[in-house]
């Protein structure tokens, strides 16, 4: 079992009654720091509804999640319960027309918006117009330009809630200023809860995301890939039992929650477990592995052989070394592989490792040494590998706002 963080701190009305709480991030050294703010959220969101328990961690109160850009772009908030979550934007993200427009659609589905430490300049006026809450951290704010702030923002139709507040002379001073809720010291330091998880198949959850892809996939295949693994079973019944639905009964089957979830929302959920179980590096590798499946796939259909699906498992697979840090003979020793692909993922050998040894090849750009590989002109080479790439991007959607992928283009 390992040792899950989630630190909460309460935010309260003026007769120090709870709102709710906000929720950051704690690693397993118990500090705050991380150098991703995707997979912090990630982070945050598996830890608390679906090991700790959102029950647990708030009561029925509100929990405020910090969301960076593309969290919020990519839709992942929208498997969150509506009427449980405000999704606190963080003061990083520049407003711009997609973003007001995605804001403007949550609320209209039914979620609440916060903004984090508001910066009160014309150019994120705009968000305001998108928001139910807005926060001033007291310590970042001078109390002058506090006042003129709080007054611009009291145009519009929003709650002020004032964080960091450590003093009672703070506390009196927001009151009169006419602020609606206070989080700080004076009030509650952050607390830590503690939860423990049993770890999750990174090899599993890569097969599940693999499947969720397909828009042609059966239900019957998602229960087997999820009942294949205690962890990703446990994980997604707690998730929809405690969170997602105000149900009259528990869900008991893992074919009940799938459909009851649906794919996108089942999609996203297994995103999130992906993406907070992997380090920055690990998350690039992935993103690899899967340009080279379906590229692996492409240029298999290209040249009419059958089965191209087996193609995507041996360029997808071939990255496995590098996540799982043990060499290639033991890890497809250990799976039930065709002896095909596991000539082609050990050797090269065969049709399957031809295309793959020609994937690996057009990645290192040895544009010659890819084209004799399977003996195809550059050309469809260079477009299979620019839709894998943007095939790949799409699929592994909005978790590293540091990621880039370079499609590789004849100097």
């Amino acid at each position: 079992m390992e040792r899950v963080l989630v630190s909460r701190q309460p935010i309260y009305r003026a007769d120090k009654s709870e709102l709710g709480y906000e929720l950051l991030f704690r690693s397993n050294n118990d500090f705050a720091s991380v150098s991703d703010g995707d997979q912090a959220t990630a982070e945050v969101i598996v830890n608390a509804f679906m090991e700790i328990g959102l029950d647990e961690l708030v009561g029925r109160h509100l929990a405020f999640i910090n969301f960076d850009r593309n969290l919020i772009l990519g839709g992942y908030c929208e498997c969150l319960p509506r009427e449980r979550v405000v999704l606190e934007i963080l003061e990083t993200i520049k407003p711009d027309a997609a973003l007001i427009k995605k804001l403007r659609e949550l609320r209209g589905m039914g979620y609440r918006v916060a903004l984090h430490d508001f910066l009160c300049s014309k150019p994120y006026y705009a968000l305001l117009d998108v928001a139910d809450f807005v926060k001033f951290d007291l310590l970042a704010t001078h109390r002058p330009s506090l006042e003129s702030s709080v007054n611009a923002v009291r145009k519009y139709p929003v709650q002020l809630i004032a964080e960091k507040v450590e003093t009672n002379e703070q506390f009196d001073k927001c009151k009169s200023l006419g602020f609606d809720y206070f989080q700080g010291y004076f009030f509650c330091r952050p607390q830590l809860m503690e939860g423990r998880s049993v770890p999750v198949s990174r090899l599993a959850t890569i097969r599940l995301v693999t499947k969720l892809n397909n828009p042609n996939v059966e239900v019957s295949e998602l229960e087997l890939a999820i009942r294949q693994d205690v962890s990703l079973s446990f994980k997604l019944l707690r998730f929809i039992n405690s969170a997602i639905f105000s149900l009259q009964r528990t869900v008991t089957s893992i074919r009940h929650a799938i459909m009851l979830l649906g794919q996108e929302h089942i999609r996203q959920w297994a995103s999130l477990i992906l993406f907070s179980t992997f380090e920055e590096k690990s998350r690039e590798i992935i993103v690899t592995g899967a340009v080279r499946a379906r590229m692996c796939e492409h240029l298999g259909k290209v040249l009419g052989l059958p089965n191209p699906d087996r193609l995507f498992l041996v360029g997808l697979f071939s990255v496995l070394d590098s996540i799982l840090g043990q060499p290639m003979q033991p890890i497809v020793a250990s799976l039930p592989l065709s002896s095909e692909i596991v000539d082609a993922l050990l050797d090269q050998r065969g049709k399957l490792g031809a295309i793959l040894r020609c994937v690996l090849e057009y990645e290192r750009r040895n544009w010659d040494k890819a084209q004799s590989a399977i003996n195809l002109d550059k050309e469809v080479l260079a477009e299979a590998y620019r839709k894998s790439v943007g095939w790949a991007l799409s699929t592994l959607n909005g978790f590293s706002s540091n990621r880039e992928v370079h499609v590789a283009s004849e100097a």
